[in-house]
């Protein structure tokens, strides 16, 4: 049976004009209204017009390709391309099976399950990877990356709180595993509800620091808007009103590190 890998993850625009219907299928039971449109439009134009999400998926598709000597795909779930296009071209070019990989470490029932079951949805035999944060690989890229630190705030994806786990004993669990100084967890990027989701924020903890803060996303693994603009320029600007030195570590992208544990997570379940 040939087998081939699908790499998933949320998506991007591609252009400024494509923000309200990317947002559109995100927000299905209540549609963005146009102020909300017009801030993300805005917060796109800051990051330079759109997300480089597509172009790092694919450089680790590459990669990943390179590594395990099997076709590697990149499906979106709100944007191009899609996860049943990506599918589709899979079995045009012979796969009759894939690994589905979600390019987020830790499993979220909400996130990655959601990833899982489009893929499952389509039809095609695959084997669904839920989480890989305990790759070997993954785990030393952060603990080199936060080594010596003075203090690190480490940030991943809000989520609703109902139904949240195992996300965030999952990423308590990274965080115990790469460092061993000072540091603490702050939730980001969450959307507007009122019901709630994991904090605390990363506004609510900023006053509570000094000094240098070295910034490590550990629950993504690529740039993206939740990185470049929430890390980079919204919060970057509160810490620095607050006199605080502000340093965000880089992310994973295609570091060989992450294709190692990404290519581990793989040959498990081949």
């Amino acid at each position: 049976m040939k087998t081939g890998v699908l790499l998933m993850s949320t998506g991007s625009p591609d252009r400024i004009e494509d923000v309200e219907p990317f947002m559109r299928r995100i927000l299905i039971r209540r549609p963005p209204s146009p102020e909300v449109v017009r801030e993300f439009q805005d917060r796109y134009r800051q990051i330079g017009g759109r997300s480089p999400l597509l172009e790092i998926s694919r450089a680790q598709a590459r990669a990943l390709e390179a590594s395990l000597k099997m076709p590697v795909y990149v499906g979106m779930r709100f944007w191009t391309p899609l996860i049943r296009e990506a599918v589709d071209q899979a079995r045009k070019d012979g796969i009759e099976r894939l690994v589905g990989v979600a390019l987020a470490p830790h499993f979220s029932p909400i996130s990655v399950g959601a990833y899982l079951a489009e893929l499952e949805a389509t039809g095609i035999p695959c084997v669904s990877i839920r989480q890989w944060y305990r790759e070997p690989a993954f785990l030393a890229y952060w603990k080199r990356a936060v080594a010596d630190r003075e203090f690190v705030l480490f940030t991943a994806h809000s989520i609703p709180v109902e139904g949240a786990e195992p996300y965030p004993t999952q990423v308590a669990e990274t965080i115990r595993a790469v460092v061993s100084g000072p540091h603490a967890l702050a939730w980001q990027s969450r959307s507007p509800s009122p019901t709630p989701w994991l904090g605390p924020e990363i506004g609510d903890v900023l006053g509570t620091l000094k000094g240098r803060v070295t910034v490590a996303p550990i629950g993504f693994v690529s740039e993206h808007l939740e990185v470049l603009y929430d890390l980079d320029l919204f919060y970057r600007r509160k810490a620095e009103d607050l006199g605080l030195s502000w340093e965000r570590l880089p992310m994973p992208n295609d570091h060989p590190m992450l294709i190692e544990a990404l290519d581990s997570a793989v040959r498990r379940h081949l």
